[in-house]
């Protein structure tokens, strides 16, 4: 699916970094900031452009990895010249029986979902500070309402939202707009991944379904709204958690 309409004029001499840009949002992400003029800096674990070619930079980093981070953003910001928005779609899921989660599990969703998007941030806010730029990050309905199955990526996504709210009141006397987009099911290669929970309660199997038919959205649905968020017409939006769930959180 491609976005289906695109509004142009909004990212012409704008340079964007995108985290998780090798698949799912965060690719349909760097996607439609391109169609929409910009070049997009594409930061992933695999080395990928997303096919951008001469509008795109893959840079190769685990979010997890502090080093690996600052340089993946020296680079993007050499290649670029400047950084007027950042994205961070990297994440990663799994459900379970609370019960059942082992440590190094909670430690790994922490760790790429809540930490990462902490060090690509702090990365990356010195940049956005000189163009009067924008942060919008990637967190999830598990992050602001009870979520089946979820306490380890309930906890990160969680973080996520808490960690926007504070650096959108800290950064806006700066200039800097910092919001969050909140999806609910996205059909992505992560989550059709995803492996069933074993043993469910089939009370809770509905909980948390869109209400809207087909209730999965695409990924360039959100990225969309992600293209919104970081242009300059989303000026009254900083510190907005916007949930796009079609209605699951209602």
């Amino acid at each position: 699916m491609t976005s289906a309409v695109v509004t142009t004029g909004r990212y012409p001499g704008r340079v964007a970094l995108v985290t998780g840009a090798a698949s799912g949002l965060g690719r349909a992400t760097a996607r439609r900031l391109a169609d929409e003029g910009a070049r997009v800096a594409c930061l992933d674990v695999t080395e990928d452009d997303a096919g951008l070619g001469p509008a795109g930079l893959a840079v190769p980093a685990d979010v997890r990895d502090e080093r690996a981070v600052r340089a993946a953003v020296t680079r993007a910001v050499q290649w670029g010249g400047r950084l007027d928005l950042v994205v961070t779609a990297a994440g990663v899921a799994s459900f379970g029986h609370t019960t059942d989660v082992a440590l190094d599990e909670w430690e790994r969703l922490l760790a790429v979902n809540l930490t990462g998007t902490f060090l690509v941030a702090r990365e990356t806010l010195p940049h956005l500070t000189k163009t009067k730029g924008a942060l919008v990050t990637v967190s999830s309905l598990a992050g602001v309402r009870g979520y089946r199955y979820s306490a380890a990526y309930s906890a990160a996504k969680g973080g996520v939202v808490a960690l926007t709210r504070a650096l959108a009141v800290e950064y806006a006397p700066v200039g800097v707009r910092v919001a969050c987009v909140c999806p609910g099911s996205i059909d992505t290669p992560l989550t059709r991944e995803l492996t069933p929970v074993p043993d469910a309660d089939p009370r809770l199997l509905a909980h948390g379904r869109a209400l809207v038919d087909p209730p999965v959205s695409q990924p360039e649905e959100i990225a969309a709204a992600i293209a919104y968020l970081g242009s300059a017409e989303a000026r009254f939006a900083t510190g907005a958690v916007l949930r796009l769930d079609g209605g699951a959180g209602v």
